[in-house]
């Protein structure tokens, strides 16, 4: 029940950023019918039609261009054949907001275009990205915008912009249409990238509700650099409440296709019979042993959050928890993990069930896949009296 097999194309990561190895990969390339680099940044804000039509034009014929993976524009990068192209870098001002571009393009266009724009830094300067995966073609103007005509297909030829002949036209169009059947292969593995069983044996500890503060005896604890965790015994119950009770669960997908699919994306929802509830969590954030002392020379200043870097997002705002998770482009071939694991913290012994749908551009209906499991195990009522022993009974004791 760990495989499925589904159908259908590409696009692009919805959220994660174009990473530093895949640019300097990119810097090294020629320009042509998948890559373009452009020194400054396009014309927008106040910019006139005209102006603006440059932009558009060269995502059209990016996009209707004969390749087999995704497109890039670099902006900020200046071409210097034979040598990898230099990063010569933007001016912070001026940056544009990828909605305000999906808009202005989108609006402009017959269909839907799929993309992406980023502005980050690279190289220890300001650059921009466009990125435009494979999809069905051709793409053309509504109507008339600046010098660009309504109902022309542009295309990219090599490193320059022409328009696509009637015979290049009826080509994309069949190319839509000679795709088989996409080949999809999801695992789900434990941590040790073995295929997850239907079967696990846990502790199920239950301590105290009222444990009491976490207090030391004066000595050099009670200086000014040291400080006592009063919450020590209920951080510590905690810990050992989920330590005892996770499943790991590690999510991987294969595709066999003979083409790149897009956009894929995978939610997972885990489901118990009668009153049985599983708590998901990503595994970095599972409860930590906790710390009896606070060393105030030692605590640093709390770093921004990364949460709005993450491609494995638990969202709690709904009747059940559900994980997403982004995959991104998946190549021919190319087997993807999920950036993080998945740790899965049961209520009871019981039965449960992960339940998993895959999203892709080339899926015209999601996937739907199932993985049941039986939980066994006996419930333990634990003392305060229990629980110290249990921590200072431990290896790691800090």
């Amino acid at each position: 029940m760990s495989e499925a097999v589904g159908s259908k194309r590409e696009q692009i990561e919805a959220e994660a950023m174009i990473s530093d190895v895949l640019l300097e990969d990119l810097r090294y390339r020629g320009e042509g019918t998948d890559l373009d680099f452009k020194a400054d940044r396009y014309p927008f804000a106040n910019a006139s039609d005209d102006e603006k039509s440059e932009l558009l034009k060269d995502i059209l014929a990016l996009a209707n261009a004969s390749r087999e993976g995704t497109a890039y524009i670099l902006i900020g990068f200046k071409e210097k054949p034979p040598y990898p192209a230099e990063v010569v870098g933007l001016p912070a001002e001026g940056a544009i907001d990828d909605s305000r571009i999906q808009q202005f393009v989108n609006a402009k266009l017959e269909s839907n275009l799929n993309f992406r724009y980023e502005e980050r830094m690279f190289d220890g300067k300001h650059v921009a990205v466009i990125a435009i995966p494979k999809q069905r073609r051709p793409f053309y103007l509504k109507k008339d915008f600046g010098p660009l005509k309504s109902n022309v297909v542009y295309v990219r030829r090599g490193s320059s912009t022409d328009v696509a002949s009637p015979r290049e036209i009826a080509m994309m169009g069949a190319s839509n249409e000679t795709r088989g059947e996409a080949q999809i292969r999801l695992l789900l593995k434990t941590e040790n990238n073995e295929v997850l069983p239907d079967y696990f044996a846990r502790d199920f500890l239950v301590f105290s509700n009222k444990l009491p503060d976490y207090e030391i005896d004066s000595g050099p604890y009670g200086s000014a650099f040291h400080r006592p965790n009063r919450n020590y015994y209920r951080e510590s119950a905690e810990y050992y409440t989920a330590l005892k009770r996770a499943i790991t669960v590690r999510v991987l997908m294969e595709n066999h296709s003979e083409f790149a699919l897009a956009s894929v994306q995978i939610e997972i929802a885990c489901r118990g019979t009668e009153d049985c509830v599983a708590l998901m969590l990503r595994a970095d954030d599972m409860p930590r042993k906790a710390q009896s002392t606070w060393d105030i020379g030692q605590l640093t200043m709390n770093l921004p959050s990364q949460a709005a870097n993450r491609r494995v997002v638990v969202d709690d705002r709904g009747d059940e928890q559900l994980v997403c998770i982004d995959l991104g482009c998946l190549r021919p071939g190319q087997i993807a993990r999920a950036e993080e694991d998945l740790v899965l913290i049961p209520s009871a012994p019981g039965s449960y069930t992960i339940a998993v749908r895959i999203l892709a551009n080339e899926l015209p209906t999601p996937l739907i896949q199932e993985h049941a499991f039986q939980v066994d195990g006996v419930i333990e009522r634990l003392s305060l009296k229990s629980l110290k022993s249990m921590i200072y009974s431990d290896p790691d004791l800090d």
